[in-house]
């Protein structure tokens, strides 16, 4: 006998990135097919679709900016941190400014493409920096 509230939970739906459908969908697009035609040939929601093809564009416009394929929540991180190109940010790498946790969201996934696209290596640790003085500013 099963109690009352596993009987009444609904299985969840498996989560599943649609990275691999980004192609096709956009292809579709520019073939000029409506989003609801594409979601029944692919199986899925119009809104999901727009979904799919919104996130291309928003991929698409970061390639654009940088130059670089980075993931969302890494261009997000650059923009937190006000990164204006990739000489600015191999700044931060020297003096120890840019690594995971310097800013909300900023993990050892985005500081991997980071470092991919500076074209240096990962540290694993944080270099020291030297304490100053926080009312005259020399070192301590």
């Amino acid at each position: 006998m099963t109690s009352t509230t596993e009987a009444m939970t609904a299985p969840k739906k498996k989560y599943s990135k649609l990275a691999h459908l980004i192609p096709e969908v956009m292809q579709m697009r520019a073939e000029g097919q409506p989003i609801t035609r594409i979601g029944q040939v692919l199986g899925l929601s119009k809104q999901r679709v727009s979904q799919i093809a919104l996130a291309a564009k928003a991929k698409a416009a970061i390639q654009e900016q940088w130059g670089w394929p980075f993931s969302t929540r890494t261009f997000n991180i650059l923009e937190r941190m006000a990164v204006k190109d990739r000489d600015h940010a191999l700044q931060l790498y020297t003096s120890g400014h840019l690594h995971p946790n310097a800013v909300t969201g900023f993990g050892w996934k985005s500081y991997g493409e980071i470092c991919d696209w500076l074209g240096v290596g990962v540290m694993l640790k944080q270099p020291k920096q030297q304490k100053l003085c926080p009312h005259c500013g020399k070192p301590i």
